[in-house]
């Protein structure tokens, strides 16, 4: 049986203490960089908790067998305390996001940084150690998996001026074919759309572990054509014949020496993603079930044991035709005194290639 736990940290400590809590919502998701926390509790936590604070959301299961059977689900910095009274009880309502809010939010001038790795650019960005006198924000930066080869590309030159550098490391990041997210422990990784299904059993079902389904079209991102543009390049085009409109959207890459191939495969990918029919369903728990995880064995290290975004999983849908694998691209965890439950956004997997 799963226990969620809810630790917060004053801001500069590293000491955490247990909060009681009402009700938790996170959410993750592959189009933002941030977690994000709205977290009700009882008025009586009120010293323990203020802006800029540390919350760590886990979860304890005893079949978890490592980690003292504690696992993350997401480590965000306090926004918002803001206390809420009516007739029956006064309760605090606190919002958080990940880290990397830190960077986002911070406007400064950096570089150039000539023909660094773009995972070498970010580590630099994110801790900015050594003689720079920029801010230490203190995150860390990895590949996931964390025990592969750097394989991300040269960058010609990355400099900002006066502004945060977060939309120009989203968007190389998004040209060399990556995604950029937070992770549980607070951290930033990059990693590839997943090419195969998870191994641990993830699996959702119509009739089975679906509490609720819903199928959307959203055609407010979506554009009918998409250029790519880049210093001393053909701009790369393509046209979504789905989206019978004039609407364009144009992105300027600021490498000097970029692929003309990459420009198209970025140019696609935003096709995809905007025009991609999204499914939504609601399940029992945050993710496998005790027997499902007993089934892991003695050694839980390194597997998964939660829903999580990048990950492809098979789904049987018959309601709407579907038995394939999909992406997670969205995850929402709520839990209260009453029920702990998922909401688990799905595509197919070409909207992030």
């Amino acid at each position: 049986m799963s226990k969620i736990i809810v630790r917060a940290a004053q801001a500069g400590s590293a000491v955490f203490q247990d909060l009681i809590w009402r009700r938790v919502k996170v959410h993750k998701s592959l189009d933002e960089i941030c977690h994000t926390l709205e977290l009700e509790l009882p008025y009586s936590e009120r010293d323990k908790i203020h802006k800029h604070d540390k919350i760590r959301v886990c979860c304890f299961n005893p079949n978890i067998k490592d980690h003292d059977s504690l696992r993350f689900v997401t480590t965000v910095l306090v926004d918002e305390v803001s206390s809420v009274a009516d007739t029956k009880q006064k309760t605090l309502m606190v919002l958080g996001r990940s880290p990397a809010r830190d960077i986002i939010d911070s406007a400064w001038s950096g570089g150039p940084l000539i023909k660094m790795k773009l995972l070498e650019i970010t580590q630099y960005i994110a801790n900015l150690k050594g003689d720079y006198p920029g801010p230490r924000f203190g995150i860390d930066v990895a590949l996931k998996p964390s025990d592969g080869p750097d394989e991300t590309k040269p960058v010609t030159s990355f400099s900002w001026e006066n502004e945060s550098p977060w939309t120009k490391l989203i968007t190389e990041a998004a040209t060399q074919g990556y995604i950029f997210t937070s992770n549980e422990a607070g951290g930033l990784y990059f990693w590839r759309v997943a090419g195969a299904a998870r191994g641990e059993g993830f699996r959702l079902t119509e009739g089975k572990n679906i509490r609720s389904i819903q199928a959307t079209e959203n055609g407010a991102q979506q554009y009918h054509k998409y250029v790519v543009c880049a210093a001393g390049h053909t701009p790369a085009e393509v046209t979504d014949g789905t989206c019978k409109n004039e609407r364009v959207l144009t992105i300027n890459l600021t490498d000097l020496i970029v692929a003309p191939e990459a420009m198209s495969r970025r140019a696609l990918s935003e096709m995809r993603r905007r025009k991609e029919r999204r499914v939504s369903v609601s399940v029992s728990g945050w993710g496998l079930d005790d027997e499902q995880i007993k089934r892991l064995g003695a050694n839980t290290a390194g597997k998964e044991v939660f829903w999580n975004p990048n990950f492809l999983i098979p789904v049987t849908i018959p309601s709407l035709d579907l038995d394939v694998s999909l992406l997670i691209s969205e995850v929402d965890y709520e839990a209260d005194a009453a029920s702990v439950t998922a909401a688990v956004t799905l595509v197919n997997k070409e909207a992030y290639e």
